[in-house]
């Protein structure tokens, strides 16, 4: 029986389980306030408090890190890389401590977990990172020489659920082609031919659909005037993109449940309802054309998934493409354990940074 300590953290909260193998023996959601985190001026400077809560919660319930097989954190900020497990190194640690490819809480949680690897000799573990990175060369070229787009997305739950739907119908993912919707506070869109996500919309570069909280793509005529209207001060900016866009911009609420109920008496509530519909299918239709028209299923996830009004006016729009299963949620503890008992079980290998 492999023991694993698995740790998520977000903004907000510091997601925490135990778990025997499969099985949950324990878990804990620590919630942070505004207030909480008010006299911390960077992200990184949440190491040590976040450090300590998940300590003192691991003593309150007597277990000892020590007696665990591998620990396992959410991938941050690295460079790009092809998806699968990878170990936290040295250089890696260094790498996100400093901060050199950009700056998340998940990049918090990775220093704590090297940490915690220094302190008891155990290994520590990330699986499929957001920067996961398997495009095809032709996605990568924009219209401007010098520059490129880049892949960052849901990797941890696209992944994970296509493995899901693989194994309920007893296949690999190396067998399927498949196209996964990730529909939360940010969207992410990918084509996976035979396993390998080779293109997919990047919602942290402002990418893809209008969600509940980000505008999505822009023209850049639209972008112009943000600009203007903002200083030119890119902080801003992304501010507003991100954050303030999307749902939260045009009908003051990033609340998907009541946004959906104001729909059906409100007009412009849901005319931007389908607005974010239409852009979801029309992503959609673009990876079938990425995959050449083979798409053997759709795959819908995320927090928006459980709303089943809102697949109810996606699903006509995209079935004629091929059929559609909903995994509602994302279960990212769950996810990162499972990786990491595929590698403890020999059957996925660990990546080369």
């Amino acid at each position: 029986m492999a023991k694993l300590l698995v740790l998520n953290l977000g903004s907000t909260s510091t997601k925490v389980a135990l778990y025997h193998d499969e099985t949950v023996v324990d878990s804990q959601t620590l919630r942070h306030t505004s207030e909480e985190l008010a006299p911390f001026h960077t992200i990184m400077d949440q190491t040590e408090f976040r450090k300590n809560l998940i300590e003192a919660w691991l003593q309150s319930i007597n277990v000892n890190i020590a007696d665990m097989d591998l620990l396992v954190v959410r991938g941050g900020i690295v460079k790009p890389i092809k998806g699968g497990i990878y170990k936290i190194t040295e250089t890696i640690y260094n790498e996100v401590h400093a901060e050199i490819h950009g700056s998340h809480i998940s990049n918090v949680g990775m220093c704590i977990g090297y940490r915690w690897a220094l302190e008891t000799g155990l290994d520590v573990v990330f699986v499929n990172a957001p920067m996961t990175d398997e495009l095809q060369d032709v996605a990568r070229v924009v219209g401007l020489k010098g520059y490129q787009r880049r892949s960052g997305f849901h990797a941890l739950n696209q992944k994970e659920i296509a493995r899901q739907y693989a194994a309920s119908i007893h296949k690999s993912v190396e067998d399927l082609n498949l196209i996964v919707a990730h529909l939360g506070g940010g969207i992410s869109i990918g084509a996976h031919l035979k396993g390998r996500v080779i293109d997919v919309n990047n919602p942290l570069d402002g990418e893809g659909p209008l969600s509940p909280e980000r505008s999505g793509a822009l023209p850049s005529r639209v972008m112009y005037k943000v600009m203007a209207a903002h200083n030119n001060d890119p902080k801003v900016v992304q501010r507003v993109l991100v954050g303030k866009g999307g749902m939260v911009s045009l009908v003051g609420s990033n609340n998907m449940r009541d946004i959906m109920k104001r729909a059906q008496t409100d007009p412009e509530v849901n005319l931007a309802v389908e607005a974010m519909v239409y852009q979801i299918a029309k992503d959609i239709g673009a990876m079938a054309t990425v995959l050449c028209g083979q798409v053997d299923q759709i795959l819908i996830t995320g927090g928006l998934a459980y709303d089943t009004s809102l697949i109810d006016r996606i699903r006509p729009k995209v079935d004629w493409i091929a059929g559609l299963s909903v995994y509602p949620g994302e279960d990212e503890l769950g996810a990162l354990a499972r990786g990491a008992l595929r590698y403890l079980r020999g059957e996925e290998k660990l990546q080369t940074y």
